[in-house]
């Protein structure tokens, strides 16, 4: 039961703090201050750890700004319509996740735009295309994953706005998730994609 309950809940997270950081090793004290969610192993079973950290643009700096590569936007990378250099840009995150240790990174960011003032647009790769979507994700997925680090696409299906997020109706009929907001997300999956994030709190 405990060895469960650590799985669903995780240990408490430490607060990120800059002293927690050895600059010269670039090791920390409590691993759990360089990632955004922790779950602790399970030896016995030879379950290793998750370390998560986010997110769609590459890995969060904190508690050690100054050491992140400053990634260009999902919505940035895909404007570009290259499949080549989405693939590139994945593995180029997928490779400085894994030189930090975190193993899942809490993107790519799958969404569709259809609020044009949505604050989170640009963490989107889809832009307002599902079809984009769709091709343009693939690659990315490949790219993070192929360093041994899970992707996880976000956020799972119809999550459109911040504003009032919490309490927005987001009542879709069948079609329109189906023609609209899955496709992206089902381009993911044939990407073999090993996590995904769902859009509620």
């Amino acid at each position: 039961m405990e060895e469960k309950l650590q799985m669903l809940h995780g240990p408490v997270a430490p607060e990120p703090c800059c002293e927690c950081f050895n600059k010269t090793t670039g090791e920390f004290k409590d691993k759990g201050c360089a990632y955004t969610g922790n779950v602790p192993p399970v030896e016995r079973l030879g379950i290793p750890p998750i370390h998560m950290n986010d997110g769609p643009q590459g890995f969060r700096e904190n508690p050690f700004p100054g050491t992140t590569t400053a990634w260009p936007s999902s919505l940035t990378v895909a404007a570009s319509w290259d499949l080549k250099a989405m693939g590139a840009w994945g593995d180029g995150m997928g490779k400085e996740f894994f030189a930090k240790g975190a193993n899942i990174q809490l993107g790519p960011g799958a969404c569709l735009a259809r609020v044009p003032r949505n604050g989170r647009n640009f963490e989107y790769a889809s832009g307002e295309d599902p079809f984009l979507g769709h091709e343009l994700i693939q690659p990315v997925i490949k790219g993070i994953q192929q360093n041994n680090v899970v992707a996880n696409a976000k956020h799972y299906v119809n999550n459109n706005q911040e504003t009032n997020r919490g309490a927005v109706s987001e009542i879709v009929d069948e079609r329109t998730r189906f023609e609209m907001y899955y496709p992206p997300f089902l381009g993911a999956a044939k990407a073999g994609l090993g996590s995904i994030m769902c859009s509620c709190e």
